[in-house]
């Protein structure tokens, strides 16, 4: 009798945990069968039969998200100018996103393009949605899109969670890094010396900029990257002068620094020796390291 009881309750056990199994692999299969929608950046509602597997990214931003979150081993394919983090240029090379080797992303066979172009009348995204591709428009250009961007990312990959920890631990940071007094220090941003061109309030990386706490003198031109004069710039008088670069180059840098000292020997930034380069890779990127674009800023003006 005893032993009868023992065998009955080992058994109750065992069917117990296989039905344990099989509510938990139904469960895990539920979830990956689950269907959702996601709405791009051109307001399109893309919607899926279950996560992705297989995704090439059309921009260097998106791809950095990716590994952030943790979700590189998804990615079949980037650009040739996606290099952050050093791992990403293991991935297969589709080209660039403005001309990507169509027959390269056809060989990957992706199940969803991410691509950055700022609306579905782009070129490359009717060539490749013609091809019959999924596709997915991400085009984050500001700190909202940013947030949008890691958002989508987090959805289609699945990672809800690992996005929302970062968007917190983002916007977390960001005021500890800005200064108190935003805006009292008056910029040049520079995109390029000849010719010499700024921006104005509308791009992202002015944003970066004012995040910094410096005020843009160009932020209320029409648009958005002008060409401008030494002479106005003197007469405006920056206090600083920002310069996304390759910072590697050091060589064309001290070049761009000369011909700037030179021309503008007269405004309070060469005065000071306020000529500030930086990575233009952060400066240009919208995507998880804008915190390190304006740590960066902070720590490289001289207050005096």
């Amino acid at each position: 009798m005893y032993r009868r009881k023992r065998l009955l309750k080992a058994l109750t056990k065992i069917l117990f945990f296989n039905l344990s199994l099989l509510v938990f692999s139904c469960d895990k299969l539920s979830e990956n069968n689950t269907k959702f929608t996601v709405k791009d950046d051109s307001g399109l509602e893309v919607k899926f039969d279950s996560h992705p597997q297989r995704i090439i990214s059309l921009g260097p931003n998106i791809t950095e998200t990716f590994f952030e979150l943790g979700a590189d081993s998804l990615l079949a394919g980037v650009t040739e100018y996606c290099d952050y983090p050093s791992q990403a240029k293991t991935k297969t090379n589709t080209g660039s996103y403005l001309s990507p080797d169509y027959e390269t992303i056809s060989s990957l066979n992706p199940d969803l393009i991410i691509i950055n172009v700022e609306s579905s009348n782009n070129p490359t995204y009717q060539s490749l949605k013609n091809m019959g591709f999924k596709l997915f428009l991400s085009h984050a250009k500001d700190l909202n899109g940013i947030y949008k961007m890691i958002g989508d990312i987090g959805k289609i990959t699945g990672l809800n969670q690992r996005a929302d920890q970062l968007i917190k631990k983002i916007s977390s940071e960001l005021p500890d890094v800005s200064y108190s007094d935003v805006n009292s220090v008056s910029a040049l941003i520079l995109i390029a010396v000849n010719p010499l061109m700024t921006t104005n309030d509308k791009t992202f990386i002015n944003e970066i900029s004012e995040l910094s706490g410096f005020k843009n003198i160009y932020a209320g031109e029409s648009q958005d990257y002008p060409v401008i004069n030494y002479e106005d710039v003197v007469k405006r008088n920056p206090d600083v002068i920002i310069f996304p670069a390759d910072t590697l180059n050091t060589a064309k840098n001290s070049e761009f620094e000369k011909e700037i000292t030179e021309k503008m020997h007269n405004s309070g930034a060469v005065k000071t020796g306020n000529i500030i380069f930086i990575d233009d890779d952060i400066m240009f990127r919208p995507g998880p390291r804008i915190t390190e674009a304006v740590k960066t800023l902070r720590n490289k003006y001289k207050r005096y």
